[in-house]
């Protein structure tokens, strides 16, 4: 596309030989080492527009960033530019009309603490690190999912930078069509978004429950949890359930912070009481033989500081993918996550499961692009290590395990991308796939925005 004066680059610029460098290149996931020709920290939307002119005068791969948890560090590209907008953090809450105006590149852990200052919520992802932009886009499970829905959900309206560089709006009533597909079609596919505008819940004190296990009640424990996230189930309580295990290595403790050491560890929070939460919580009380049970009313933003404590906050290297559970599962499924959690070949290998169900499958399948409103929960095996031999023995073991698990899942969350995965469009995307595929080719028919994986534009 070289026409005219090459554009200017703009904003804060890290190419090979900066100091700054080896820092502004790495991803969460450390297990992937790549080598942009260059890499933006745009500081305003306009730094972004004019990255996108150089990339495209230049005919370089594009890569948008935001808080760089790309399960296969697709945010990052040899020899290629990283537009990234973690620079641009800025929120502006309207309280009396409950709106939150984000920018694309803060952190969860960010934007939960700036809401709170009003003492309101948006519903973003487990981990604090995580970027608001790519959370949203694909999805977006938190500990408040079922009674309020996905991220996505909360979108009032997203600026976006389209393919030729010009700043776009989508809503109800602009662009519709775009703003379906970018509410759960994933980062990166039809430009780089830059603002978000969230709808807001008031929040104060909420229940919370912390229960561990030892792994020999795996089975007791799984059979009963499931029970929270079945149709009919209190929509006001949403929980997950870690189960982990390995050699406890320094670098798996860092990774799968399991607290007080339980190997399997059951997290919730509640709208309600302390005591209205003790109650609904008894038939797991009463399963297995619970080493640690911790219930009481917190402030909203401690329960989100207890959650974060079990989630990886320093980069490591890691293989991981999320299928989606739609019943109960039987009891040859949870034998299968025996054997498969008490054989693991690396440093640590863990699974958690992320109830979903309540608001977020009130939604129709095609009210927007995410597809997987009915799912009971999301069932995420990580593997990490410390060696390259037992890297590959990491990745084979959550390959193996997704295989396994094939008759009893059904997709992948997109947030959780697998570049193992040969049906992607329908694993990711279902029924929704070739809708995704024609507005693509509206908003960016010559692909400018592709990476492995990616939606491609319809055929004409």
């Amino acid at each position: 596309m070289r026409r005219g004066k090459e554009p200017e680059l703009t904003g804060r610029i890290v190419v090979p030989g900066n100091s700054q460098y080896n820092s502004a290149r790495r991803e969460f996931n450390t297990y992937f080492n790549k080598f942009p020709r260059v890499i933006v920290f745009a500081q305003k939307t306009q730094d972004v527009i004019n990255a996108l002119r150089w990339a495209r005068y230049n005919n370089v791969p594009i890569r948008m960033r935001s808080g760089r948890h790309s399960y296969e560090g697709l945010s990052v590209v040899d020899g290629g530019i990283v537009i990234d907008v973690s620079d641009m953090h800025d929120v502006d809450v309207n309280r009396k009309r409950g709106i939150a105006t984000v920018q694309a590149g803060i952190r969860g852990g960010t934007l939960n603490s700036a809401l709170w200052n009003e003492r309101l919520v948006v519903p973003v992802g487990l981990c604090p690190t995580t970027g608001i932009a790519g959370v949203t886009l694909g999805g977006g499970h938190s500990i408040l999912s079922r009674p309020y829905g996905l991220t996505l959900d909360h979108l009032v309206d997203i600026e976006m930078v389209n393919a030729e560089g010009r700043l776009i709006r989508a809503s109800a009533n602009k662009n519709p069509d775009l703003f379906w597909a970018l509410r759960g079609g994933g980062g990166g596919n039809f430009g780089i978004c830059t603002n978000f505008r969230f709808r807001t819940h008031p929040i104060e004190t909420v229940g919370f429950a912390e229960i561990g296990w030892d792994l020999r009640d795996l089975e007791a424990v799984l059979r009963t949890w499931q029970g929270y996230t079945v149709p009919g189930a209190n929509e006001r309580l949403t929980v997950t359930l870690g189960i982990a295990n390995g050699r406890q290595s320094s670098q798996s403790r860092s990774s799968n912070k399991q607290s007080s050491d339980s190997q399997i560890l059951m997290q919730g929070v509640f709208l309600g009481s302390a005591k209205e939460l003790r109650q609904l919580l008894q038939p797991l009380l009463r399963s297995g033989s619970p080493r640690k049970v911790v219930i009481e009313e917190i402030p909203w933003i401690e329960s989100v500081g207890r959650v974060a404590k079990t989630t990886p906050t320093t980069p490591f290297p890691f293989k991981s993918v999320g299928p989606y559970v739609y019943h109960r599962l039987p009891e040859a499924a949870i034998a299968t996550i025996r054997r498969y959690i008490e054989s693991p070949p690396t440093s640590g290998v863990s699974i958690l499961f992320h109830g979903l169900g309540g608001a977020v499958a009130k939604v129709p399948n095609r009210a927007t692009a995410y597809n997987y409103r009915r799912a009971l929960y999301n069932m995420t095996p990580t593997a990490t290590w410390n060696t390259q031999a037992e890297s590959r023995r990491g990745i084979g073991w959550v390959e193996n395990f997704r295989m396994a698990m094939l008759p009893y899942t059904r997709g992948v969350y997109v947030n959780t991308p697998d570049l193992q995965i040969k049906n992607w469009q329908q694993a990711y995307y279902g029924s929704n796939f070739a809708r995704l595929t024609r507005v693509k080719a509206h908003y960016d028919p010559k692909n400018i925005f592709h990476f492995p994986q990616s939606i491609p534009p319809a055929r004409r």
